[in-house]
């Protein structure tokens, strides 16, 4: 069985680092797995997937995303496989629309990997988004949420399942055994909090960089992560006089060995798909504290804490409450561990291995 996942790039974010992790275990597997991206551009991940021999192709440039020509390479290898995977918008588009001009009659699968996008907000775009998603065999949401606002924005629920993404909390672990000295001697006796995502606006780091002028010098935040928000938040953190008390990190390699330096793992979002970072937060037995929004919530409910979009005061007010009373904090930090085991990644590569299987079978 020969499967391509497709992806605008290997930048770094949640649906990018699920291939880099999934891809090898599938591999191992025995599912012959090629990767293709609209953005060649050279990252963490796609040196990742080199070092595991995955076959890489790339159709187009950095920043050229949104050209259409791309679609012509699609179709001149899209009927090489068994199983087209594709993730993220655009590759959603060009992808349906070169099955529809190869009248490719191969199956196409989609993950569904938020639950909200501004295409949602236009009328207009509902009845194309009907007809792009209606090209594809299988959707898959990473969470009930994504899967719900997907199925109401189509009206449509028979092709739409829910698998959730998974942590290779294995690996994670083994990262966290990487040394980060300089790290640890420059802020040693500091009360570390590190967020782990990309500049982005629904990300919203500024609810951090905010509440942390509530809170005393010796607590430091570390941002790992880049994009097109990061000098809009080193500007803010200026302007509030934080700026000496925030390392911003960019992308990083080993995630694990950062999360590991971290007192406490902060995720801020306006919204998500499923929250990857607070998983493997968790995973370290570090207590997680995240916005009360769908996606985020069903992970972090029960096990950490959480708070309502925007609130500074509120995170201030609970990273307080963590910190000073080491009781609370280990409680916390022991459900956070226990909730993450839920969301190994061999539950995820189980699952998407059975849908293959069931696909080729009709």
């Amino acid at each position: 069985m020969k499967i391509l996942r497709i992806i605008n790039s290997l930048a770094i974010g949640g649906a990018e680092r699920s291939i880099a992790g999934n891809l090898p275990y599938h591999i191992k597997n025995g599912f012959d797995m090629e990767v293709a991206l609209l953005d060649g551009s050279d990252s963490f991940f796609t040196q990742e997937l080199k070092k595991n021999n995955v076959k890489i192709t790339f159709f187009g440039k950095k920043n050229n995303i949104y050209n259409p020509f791309i679609i012509i390479r699609i179709c001149k290898i899209i009927n090489k496989f068994d199983i087209i995977h594709v993730h993220l918008f655009p590759s959603l588009y060009w992808v349906a629309i070169a099955k529809l001009i190869t009248r490719s009659k191969k199956k196409f699968v989609y993950t569904e990997h938020s639950t909200y996008n501004q295409r949602r907000d236009m009328p207009f775009m509902r009845f194309v988004d009907k007809f792009i998603y209606k090209q594809y065999d299988k959707i898959i949401a990473i969470s009930p949420i994504s899967n719900t606002n997907l199925a109401n924005h189509l009206n449509e629920n028979e092709k739409i399942i829910t698998i959730y993404n998974g942590v290779d909390i294995f690996k994670v672990s083994n990262e966290a055994k990487i040394n980060q000295d300089d790290l640890i001697i420059k802020y040693s006796g500091k009360k570390i909090i590190v967020q782990v995502a990309g500049f982005r606006v629904e990300k919203d780091q500024d609810t951090l960089i905010r509440a942390l002028t509530l809170l005393s010098d010796d607590y430091v935040v570390f941002f790992i992560g880049d994009g097109v928000r990061k000098q809009i938040c080193i500007e803010l953190s200026k302007k509030l006089n934080v700026f000496d008390r925030i390392v911003f990190l960019g992308i990083q390699n080993n995630i694990g060995s950062y999360l590991n330096l971290a007192n406490i793992v902060v995720v801020s979002s306006h919204w998500e798909g499923f929250g990857r970072a607070a998983i493997e937060g968790m995973a370290l037995t570090k207590p997680v504290i995240a916005t009360n929004v769908s996606g985020l919530s069903e992970v972090v409910q029960g096990a950490g804490l959480l708070f309502e979009v925007g609130e500074e005061y509120r995170l201030a007010e609970l990273i307080l409450k963590l910190t000073n009373d080491i009781d609370f904090y280990n409680e916390v930090a022991k459900r956070c561990y226990m909730r993450a085991k839920e969301y190994d990644i061999q539950k995820m590569i189980q699952e998407y291995e059975n849908l293959y299987n069931k696909l080729m079978e009709k």
